[in-house]
C-alpha cells in the first residue's frame, strides 16, 4: 500500500512537472466590435463622437419673387416696380429706382424718356465711384448740367454748347461742337453764331472737337466781334460787352483796356524802350552822333511814331510802293514809311539815299502788343538805314519779315519790364476773383508771343527760320550773314 501510495505521488509529481513544461495553448482573440452588429442594432449614441454622421440640411425654397438691387440706395427692386436699367462699357450693367437715377451736378432725378442726359468719367473713391474701388467711374448728367459742370458754355450766348450724336462703324458717340480760341481754352463759341455770315472772305470756320484748333478772322467772326488785342469773342450780355474804340467797329476787352494805347504820347515811352533794346541787348545801334557803316540811336529817335486808326493805316499801305504787309494771315497793325532820293550815295551797291519818314501803329491795342509792333517796324527802319542792305536790292519777303518778327519776339521776352501780378490767378493764368475769366497781363504777353510762333503765313515761316539761325549764331552774326547771302543760313 505504501509503495503504491508513493508511486502514485511520484507519478503525480511528474505529471505536474510535465504540465508546466508544455506551452500553454494559444488564447482565442476577442471578437471584434463589428460582431456586435450581428447581435443587436447599432445606435448613434454608442458610436464615438468623431464618427457621428451629421444630419443633411433641408434645401431652402425662395417663396418671394426675384428682386434686383438699386445701385444707388442698395435697396431691392421688385420686377413689378418700374426702374431704370443702364448698361455702360466702364461701369457695366446697373439698375436704379426711378427716384435714385439722379444728375451728378444738380441732384435732381433724370427721366430717360423725357430728359436728355449723358455720362462722364470722374475720379471716384470707395462705393461712390460706382465700381466699389478707387479709380474712374461713370456718372449721369443732364445735358445742360454737364455743360455747366465742366464749363462747356458758349461765351457769347452763355448757353450750353450743342451736342451732336453720330454713328460710325456701328457705334454711337456724342461730341460737343464749337469754335475755340486758339490760345484761351475757355473761349468756346456755338457754331451757329457764324453760320449766318459765311460769305465773309476773311472768316474761315472749322467745326472741331474739344481738343482741336480753328483759324478765324481777327476783327470779327460772323456777327460776333472780337477784341482787337487778344481776339477773344465778345459776349452778348450787356454787362459783359467789350469797349468800343470808335474805329471801324473795333473793340477791346477789359483785359486789353487796362493798358490800351490810343495816342502818340502813349507810344513815346514804348519807342524809347525799343531803342534801349536795340542799343543794349542786341547791340545794333550806337549812341554816338555818327556811326560809319551802321545806324545811330539818333537816326531812329528822329523817326515820328504815329498811332493811327484802321482806315489811315490801310490808306498808307496802299500808297507805300512794294509793301510787304499782305503776306501774313494776321491783320496789318504797323507800317514803316520811307522815301528814296536819287543822287546821293547809299552803300556799296545803292544809287540813292533812303529816309524813313514815319512809323505807323494801329490804335486801340494793349501796350505790350503795341511795343512788339514798334520793335517789328524798328527792324524794318534799321534795315532801310543800314548801308549793308541796299535799296535797289531788297531782301526777300520771308527773310526781312522773319528778321522783324524775330526782333519783336525777343523784345517780348527780354525787352519789357517784368510783370508783377497783384490779383490771385488760377492755373490757367486768369483772374479768379470774379465769375468772368479775364486774362492777366502776363497771360496776354504769352498770347502775343504765341501769335508770332504759330503764324502760318510768310511771317511765321520767316520767323522760324530766323529763330533757328539766331539760336546757332546770335543776332549780329545772323544779320551779317543775311547781308552777304540774302538768305538765312542752311539748317
Amino acid at each position: 500500500m505504501a509503495t503504491s501510495f508513493f508511486r502514485r505521488r511520484r507519478s503525480n509529481r511528474h505529471a505536474a512537472v510535465a504540465a508546466s513544461v508544455v506551452p500553454p495553448a494559444p488564447s482565442r482573440p476577442a471578437p471584434p466590435v463589428v460582431a456586435i452588429a450581428t447581435a443587436e442594432p447599432l445606435r448613434a449614441e454608442d458610436l464615438p463622437p468623431q464618427t457621428a454622421v451629421p444630419a443633411r440640411p433641408v434645401p431652402h425654397v425662395e417663396t418671394r419673387p426675384f428682386q434686383y438691387t438699386c445701385h444707388a440706395c442698395r435697396m431691392p427692386i421688385s420686377r413689378a416696380e418700374g426702374h431704370v436699367h443702364t448698361r455702360r462699357p466702364l461701369s457695366g450693367e446697373r439698375r436704379y429706382h426711378r427716384q435714385c437715377f439722379t444728375c451728378h451736378h444738380c441732384g435732381l432725378a433724370i427721366d430717360p424718356s423725357v430728359d436728355s442726359f449723358c455720362y462722364s468719367k470722374r475720379k471716384a473713391t470707395g462705393n461712390n465711384g460706382g465700381n466699389g474701388h478707387s479709380g474712374e467711374a461713370e456718372y449721369p448728367f443732364h445735358r445742360k448740367c454737364y455743360s455747366e459742370h465742366f464749363g462747356w458754355v458758349c461765351v457769347v450766348c452763355d448757353e450750353p454748347l450743342p451736342m451732336v450724336s453720330k454713328s460710325s462703324a456701328g457705334k454711337r458717340s456724342t461730341k460737343v461742337e464749337f469754335l475755340k480760341h486758339p490760345f484761351f481754352d475757355t473761349e468756346r463759341m456755338c457754331p451757329r453764331h457764324v453760320q449766318s455770315s459765311s460769305s465773309n472772305s476773311n472768316t474761315r470756320v472749322t467745326l472741331l472737337s474739344d481738343t482741336q484748333r480753328t483759324t478765324m478772322s481777327e476783327e470779327c467772326m460772323g456777327d460776333i466781334r472780337r477784341c482787337a488785342g487778344c481776339h477773344r469773342f465778345e459776349p452778348r450780355a450787356p454787362a459783359k460787352r467789350f469797349i468800343d474804340i470808335n474805329d471801324n467797329g473795333r473793340c477791346v476787352c477789359l483785359a486789353c483796356c487796362r493798358t490800351v494805347v490810343t495816342t502818340n504820347e502813349d507810344a513815346s515811352p514804348l519807342w524809347d524802350k525799343v531803342l534801349d533794346f536795340f542799343e543794349g541787348p542786341l547791340g545794333l545801334i550806337t549812341s554816338e552822333a555818327s556811326a560809319p557803316g551802321g545806324v545811330t540811336r539818333r537816326q531812329l529817335k528822329d523817326i515820328p511814331v504815329l498811332i493811327v486808326g484802321h482806315e489811315a493805316l490801310n490808306e498808307n499801305i496802299s500808297k507805300q510802293p512794294g509793301s510787304n504787309h499782305a503776306g501774313s494771315t494776321l491783320m496789318t497793325r504797323g507800317l514803316c514809311l520811307s522815301e528814296h532820293r536819287r543822287g546821293g550815295r547809299r552803300g556799296k551797291q545803292g544809287t540813292g539815299d533812303v529816309e524813313v519818314t514815319a512809323v505807323l501803329c494801329l490804335s486801340g491795342l494793349p501796350s505790350d502788343l503795341t511795343a512788339s509792333i514798334l520793335a517789328h517796324e524798328a527792324t524794318h527802319a534799321w534795315i532801310k538805314l543800314h548801308p549793308n542792305f541796299p535799296y535797289n536790292d531788297p531782301l526777300p519777303l520771308k527773310v526781312e519779315e522773319g528778321l522783324a518778327q524775330l526782333v519783336a519776339f525777343l523784345f517780348l521776352n527780354d525787352g519789357l519790364d517784368a510783370i508783377v501780378e497783384e490779383t490771385p490767378t488760377s492755373a490757367d493764368g486768369e483772374d479768379s476773383n470774379g465769375s468772368d475769366s479775364i486774362p492777366t497781363n502776363a497771360r496776354l504777353r504769352q498770347y502775343f508771343r504765341f501769335c508770332i510762333e504759330t503764324d502760318e503765313g510768310v511771317y511765321g515761316e520767316g520767323f522760324r527760320l530766323a529763330a533757328r539761325g539766331y539760336a546757332s549764331m546770335g543776332i549780329q552774326e545772323l544779320l551779317y550773314y543775311v547781308a552777304l547771302h540774302r538768305d538765312f543760313p542752311p539748317l
